[in-house]
């Protein structure tokens, strides 16, 4: 009987001693707004690569976590996952011109960085196509330099 009180004691010693180290670790919950550069690559019959600097903003922030990166482009997820530093996406993106193509993309966000894979499909003149897209982005600091910048790769 006192063996099992002297590992039920060392028992919710070890919880009590683990329940900081548990708290310290919290889940990523967004990136950071700042000064940020962007590689964005798109493989489609050829690979194309840009380089670009730009302030990401608080509404940024909300805009990538949803999946909705540039202004080019009106997308609609039906299935959407952004958690503990990963993120999903799969469902249709309309152009201007109400062409449309296919995505799933799957990435993962800190608060200094995140990246994206994208697939996409569709067809330009009835002809299928297919293409795919990788952000690889890192914070370079908490003030904005300016405009942005693109810096053709």
């Amino acid at each position: 009987m006192k063996t099992i009180r002297t590992l039920a004691a060392l028992g919710l010693l070890a919880l009590a001693a683990a329940a900081p180290a548990a708290m310290a670790r919290q889940p990523v919950t967004t990136i950071e707004p700042g000064w940020w550069e962007m590689t964005n690559t798109l493989n489609l019959v050829v690979s194309k690569t840009e380089i670009e600097r730009r302030c990401i903003t608080p509404a940024d922030v909300d805009k990538i976590l949803s999946g909705r990166i540039n202004r080019h482009y009106t997308c609609t997820y039906p299935e959407k996952r952004v958690a503990d530093g990963k993120m999903f996406f799969k469902g249709t993106c309309v152009d201007k011109r109400g062409r449309m193509v296919n995505v799933t993309a799957t990435g993962t966000y800190s608060p200094g960085a995140y990246t994206m894979d994208a697939n996409l499909s569709g067809k330009i003149a009835g002809v299928p196509l297919r293409a795919s897209a990788n952000t690889v982005s890192k914070r370079l600091g908490d003030t904005c330099l300016g405009a942005p910048v693109k810096i053709k790769g």
